[in-house]
């Protein structure tokens, strides 16, 4: 950069430069601001540091940095092996930069990880003691088995370390919906834990079809909210009390609703509930079987949404059969329900079939 450049830059205040720096990743920062002078560089270590994506960084340009700045600055850390495979293994090796330096890390984002990556942080025992968001996207081509394992793994073992996790997000590929099945997870017995979290709050499960809700629920006691795509099991009929839960956007597929009352039964403290829902039969949308649903589980319920995916029918039979028996229901007239078509819209990002859309608030 030339002196009069240089020059120019200069004559801003400090609070000039703090706006720039909240609106750039700080690698960005750091590349175009970091050694053109000693006023800069200062700024740029103390205040321009706070957010960093390395996702398309390589491995040596991003160990360059990590030695120049303070690292226990760091509020947000993006790091992704798919432009540059295994960057996460290498950036995160204990032996090249010790993670556990970043004791302000406020949010830690993993993107396309893969086993030997889950394997490799599984097995770094850092702790993280600030950590409140944690987002990890596994690998596009991953067979189930192994997000099965890393998934499990992930949720009741790895982020049991950090004492202020709040928010937990892991995702599979859209295109390739992952079954969590039990009888088909192996993990090392190191990884396996029944902790009890006392602070996650939010809970993502993105196209990953869960089996043990049931161990959701009883290990996260706090959780407030709730989005994943579930498989009731018919055996289990006991749940651990949710009384903490008040969100929930739950995709079922050909259930049965004796298995869903007996799952939100143990939620009474439920004040939104949207509902992604494949009936095994036409008697399961009976109006009068959800009254007693919402009578009887959920009191304290505001705002309710159910997309049905029909089954056999055509989409405008469907509606006009549930419309004549919802509309004679006065439950339901009382809350002024609405009742339509929802065409190819994506719903808790599961499909894009058409949904019939029943929902009330109040």
């Amino acid at each position: 950069m030339s002196n009069i450049s240089t020059t120019r830059l200069e004559i801003f205040p400090p609070e000039i430069f703090l706006e720039i720096f909240s609106y750039m990743n700080g690698y960005d920062n750091y590349k175009a601001f970091y050694g053109l002078n000693h006023r800069l560089s200062t700024l740029i270590l103390t205040y321009g540091m706070k957010y960093i994506d390395l996702s398309k960084i390589t491995i040596n340009e991003s160990r360059k940095m990590f030695s120049t700045i303070n690292c226990s600055d760091v509020n947000t850390l993006i790091l992704s092996n798919e432009y540059y495979d295994e960057q996460i293994d290498q950036i995160l090796d204990k032996n090249c930069f010790p993670l556990k330096s970043m004791d302000s890390l406020n949010t830690l984002i993993l993107d396309s990880i893969g086993l030997y990556t889950m394997y490799t942080i599984a097995h770094q025992h850092f702790q993280l003691d600030n950590l409140k968001s944690l987002i990890i996207s596994f690998r596009s081509d991953l067979c189930a088995e192994k997000v099965s394992t890393m998934y499990r793994g992930i949720l009741y073992s790895f982020c049991s370390r950090f004492k202020s996790l709040k928010y937990l997000c892991l995702s599979a590929s859209k295109d390739k919906e992952i079954i969590c099945g039990n009888g088909r997870v192996s993990l090392n017995d190191s990884l396996l834990s029944t902790n009890v979290s006392s602070t996650l709050q939010r809970l993502f499960l993105r196209h990953i079809r869960i089996n043990d809700i049931e161990n959701i629920l009883s290990r996260f006691p706090k959780l407030q909210y709730l989005n994943a795509n579930i498989r009731l099991n018919e055996h289990i009929t006991d749940y651990s009390l949710s009384l903490s839960l008040i969100a929930c956007h739950l995709s079922l597929r050909l259930c049965s609703l004796e298995l869903l009352f007996n799952l939100l039964k143990h939620c009474p403290n439920l004040e939104k509930l949207t509902l992604s829902f494949t009936p095994i039969n036409y008697n399961e949308l009976d109006s009068y079987k959800w009254k007693y649903l919402i009578e009887k589980c959920l009191l304290k319920l505001k705002q309710f949404t159910l997309y049905i995916i029909p089954f056999d029918y055509e989409m405008d039979i469907a509606q006009a059969s549930i419309e004549d028996d919802f509309l004679k229901n006065q439950f339901w007239l009382d809350r002024k329900i609405k009742i339509e078509i929802i065409d190819g819209e994506s719903i808790n990002n599961n499909n894009i079939e058409p949904k019939i859309m029943i929902k009330f608030s109040i």
